[in-house]
This record gives C-alpha cells, sequence and structure tokens, in this order.
C-alpha cells in the first residue's frame, strides 16, 4: 500500500510510476486505485473509470474489471470505478480481504493507491490488507508530526513498513 498522511502527497504518481518499474523489470504487476474518494489511476493511464475495484467489492463484477495495458507488457490495472456513497463500508467488507488475497495469489507485484491516511479510515484498513505499506511525504506539504502519527498507527495494526519515500526532493 501506499500511503501518506494527506491528500496531494503525490501517493498515485508514485504508485503509478512504481508499477511501471516493476513490469518492466518483468514482473506481472497489478496497481489498484484503491482511493475510492478522489481516484486518479484512470486519469493517468487514459482507461475508462466505469467499471472498477468498487463495482467488485460490491459484487456486482470480478477480474473483467482489470485493464491490461498493451503498451507495458506485464502491467495491470483495477481503476476505482464509480465512487460510491459509502468507501470506508466496502473496504471493511469481508470480501475486500478475499479479493485481495485472489489478485495476489494471480500477480508477482500488487500496489494499492490508498486514500489519505491521516483524514479516511480506510486507508489503515487498505494497508492491513495489504499487509505492508511504503510511506511517503511531500517536501513543504507533509509535517513531521502526521509522519510519526501514521507510522505509529501502521505499528499498531502489525503492518509491515517496508520503507519511506521523499517526494519533491
Amino acid at each position: 500500500a501506499i500511503m501518506s498522511p494527506r491528500r496531494l502527497g503525490g501517493r498515485s504518481f508514485i504508485a503509478a510510476n512504481l508499477a511501471i518499474v516493476f513490469s518492466q523489470l518483468g514482473e506481472r504487476t497489478l496497481l489498484i486505485d484503491s482511493d475510492l474518494r478522489t481516484p486518479c489511476q484512470h486519469k493517468l493511464f487514459k482507461i475508462s473509470s466505469n467499471a472498477g475495484f468498487s463495482s467488485m467489492l460490491a459484487g456486482r463484477m470480478g477480474t473483467e474489471a482489470i485493464a491490461r495495458m498493451s503498451s507495458l507488457p506485464g502491467l495491470y490495472v483495477l481503476p476505482a470505478g464509480a465512487i460510491p456513497p459509502n468507501p470506508q463500508e466496502l473496504i471493511g467488507r469481508p470480501a475486500f480481504a478475499e479479493i485481495l488475497q485472489s489478485l495476489i495469489r494471480d500477480f508477482d507485484i500488487v500496489i494499492l493507491d490508498t486514500p489519505a491516511a491521516n483524514e479516511y479510515a480506510e486507508a489503515q484498513m487498505i494497508a492491513v490488507g495489504a499487509a505492508a505499506a511504503l510511506v511517503l511525504a511531500r517536501k513543504n506539504r507533509s509535517a513531521f508530526p502526521e509522519i510519526l502519527k501514521l507510522t505509529r498507527s501502521l505499528e499498531q495494526t502489525h503492518t509491515n513498513l517496508v520503507g519511506s519515500v521523499l517526494n519533491d526532493f
């Protein structure tokens, strides 16, 4: 899970670039836009956002919502889909863990673009499901107390912190 405390930290950009790099290294990579509040992976990759992760969580769609990027062999993107009225409730359903575990088995690398962690509780739920998190800070935007709060909450949920990135260094 790619996480940052607040919006505009650059999570989506870093997640997309990381997914591209892994696919170029020959890994079968899935990028999931799990930010069901302000999704943007569909814009970055110029794909439809009509169907996606929210449809899968609601039980209305299966893996056909995953878009294969023909220009980048090995890269697949699951857009957020329609913005639901209840993102936290959708992520909190047992279907989230089941879908995520199934996708983890099907791909070498699964990257989740999350909502702002200190603003929306579902970011923590996503990180717990992913079991690992990369924390992102942005120069002149992220405050140390916010980063500390996020990393401590990850420790409390026993989520593996795999590293951190300072964006706009």
